[in-house]
């Protein structure tokens, strides 16, 4: 394998995985757009435009198991080695930062909106909530993946030594316990016992992101051996395989709020979310290595200068949408529940997704953030 080739390689691997996290962050902006309304509104004199927040937050969701699936497929694979104090003080101290910087005067911002007055006693308020893991709601994920990353080395650890089928044995009890059960539990109305929390379903993406990568190293390994054989024809077939089962889940989730009185809501636990999140990663990932293999049998190179550009903003649009939407939502009394939702919803959330790059673009030109934390 020549320098070229990995090099190349690498390019199609970044502008795949910059792909993916531009489209989860659009994603997530759309989803908090929609929850926004939601939570703030009773929905029951809306029941129509309620059927449509609950479409497009089902259609969405599967955005915060992206993050976690790329989190896992960058940390976790075997060809990347990471100690546990460059983990630490590279990847937990620039989530720590965010978390204050961003954090505290989010909680500010929010004591100031419930008294209607400032006090300089709400900054160390501020302080201490953040401690207490009591923000803007967004800013959860942030103690998730502090919380990943601090174990990440011991996962590595394990999964070295682990065998494979033992790791599909520990992921098909996560999402067995911590997403159909609970799926049967609410469907039905019943309870059933040992069932995980939601939150376990978050070690499951981040895991899976493993054992992509790990197929992703084992395929590049084998592709010599590959040609002529009957296996790019197999993928093909569990390409379009999948493809056809995503389609059914996309029809099915919006069938499903728009006929009969069906109203299952769950997290990032929904067992269609689980579904489409791992398909949509790997059909990405199959398109990026076919894109790849015709770039390569051209000679040409894969653009990605735009890509990674957009892509570097994607963790401070996360942190500063919400602040447009509660100004529209919480202060402006501005939703777009007061407009054809048609327009509205579309209009709402090109607007909410403009300011945000525009304000990430400002604040990574600030010394210091760009390198240390966003």
């Amino acid at each position: 394998m020549t320098y070229n080739t990995i090099d190349q390689q690498k390019i199609n691997r970044e502008s795949f995985l910059d792909g993916l996290r531009i489209a989860a962050t659009c994603a997530v902006v759309f989803l908090h757009t929609v929850t926004g309304v939601r939570d703030i509104t009773d929905m029951s004199f809306y029941p129509l435009e309620d059927k449509v927040f609950l479409v497009a937050r089902d259609l969405v969701t599967w955005c915060v198991p992206m993050f976690l699936i790329i989190s896992g497929y960058l940390f976790l694979r075997s060809d990347r080695k990471i100690g546990f104090w460059t983990m630490l003080w590279k990847y937990c101290r620039r989530i720590l930062f965010a978390l204050f910087l961003f954090g505290v005067p989010f909680a500010c911002l929010e004591q100031i909106a419930t008294e209607r007055t400032f006090r300089f006693g709400m900054i160390g308020e501020s302080v201490l909530m953040i401690c207490m893991g009591e923000s803007w709601s967004h800013m959860w994920y942030l103690y998730l993946i502090l919380a990943l990353y601090l174990v990440t080395p011991a996962l590595k650890y394990l999964l070295e030594r682990c065998p494979r089928w033992l790791l599909y044995l520990v992921l098909a009890v996560l999402v067995i316990w911590g997403s159909i059960i609970p799926f049967m539990e609410k469907l039905e109305n019943t309870y059933y016992p040992l069932v995980l929390p939601d939150s376990s379903i978050y070690l499951f993406y981040y895991l899976c992101g493993y054992l992509f990568a790990e197929k992703s190293i084992e395929r590049n390994v084998s592709v010599d051996l590959d040609k002529g054989s009957k296996v790019p024809a197999m993928r093909s077939g569990i390409t379009l395989t999948v493809l056809a089962a995503t389609v059914l889940i996309l029809v099915g989730m919006v069938v499903s709020r728009l006929v009969g009185n069906y109203s299952v809501q769950m997290a990032y636990n929904y067992p269609f979310t689980v579904l489409l999140s791992l398909s949509l990663f790997y059909l990405t990932r199959e398109a990026a290595a076919w894109r790849s293999t015709k770039k390569a049998g051209s000679g040409q190179k894969a653009p990605t200068g735009i890509m990674t550009g957009i892509s570097s903003l994607c963790f401070a649009v996360y942190l500063i949408h919400p602040l447009f939407v509660n100004i529209a939502y919480k202060l402006l009394h501005v939703t777009p529940l007061d407009f054809p939702i048609g327009v509205s919803l579309p209009l709402f959330f090109a607007v909410i997704l403009g300011l945000s790059l525009s304000l990430a673009w400002g604040l990574r030109r600030i010394p210091g953030m760009a390198k240390y934390v966003l």
